[in-house]
């Protein structure tokens, strides 16, 4: 009974000394303790693996993928776009008619959106060119590397956000492609 005794007194002990040392370091250093860490953010960061997509877009030829505002580029992924994330399947077994079907909707309408909106603004003349063209392209790089993976949270921010600013400043500069 004594050693149990002197063994709990010996853990409340250590206890207390981590919390001495705790108020001691924050007293010989006051200015470090009243700074945010540089490490928290105000929004989390996503993090994809990403791939790269040269063969895939080499593939395409201007004439499948047709004309866009935004570019040749852009007109090659978006057809790679529809590629990836939709394919038809069959209503009925043996009838001809058929559905489609979108792989990840939540994510497939956001760059749908954002490439809807960006197209506006070229037209009044909100953004440049090459801005709009830039920051699609990360759209549709992100679209693309997302496909395979679990995009739970990261699709649960896409509908919390509310205007397309705040979606395409998500797909642009929350989502980190690391090759």
């Amino acid at each position: 009974m004594k050693k149990n005794l002197q063994f709990i007194a010996f853990i409340f002990l250590l206890g207390i000394g981590k919390l001495v040392a705790q108020d001691a370091l924050v007293l010989a250093f006051p200015e470090d303790s009243r700074k945010p860490s540089p490490n928290v953010t105000s929004s989390p960061a996503f993090e994809f693996r990403a791939s790269d997509n040269e063969l895939a877009l080499n593939s395409v030829t201007k004439e499948m993928a047709g004309e866009n505002p935004l570019g040749e580029l852009v007109a090659k992924k978006i057809y790679l776009l529809e590629a990836k994330y939709t394919y038809q399947v069959p209503i009925i077994p043996g009838n001809p008619q058929t559905k489609m079907v979108i792989r990840k909707p939540v994510i497939y309408d956001a760059v749908l959106k954002i490439e809807r909106h960006l197209k506006k603004s070229l037209k009044k003349g909100d953004v440049s060119l090459e801005a709009a063209e830039t920051d699609f392209n990360k759209v549709l790089d992100v679209a693309f590397n997302v496909l395979t993976v679990d995009t739970e949270s990261f699709e649960k921010a896409i509908t919390k956000t509310n205007d397309i600013h705040s979606l395409t400043n998500l797909f642009t500069k929350r989502v980190i492609l690391v090759f």
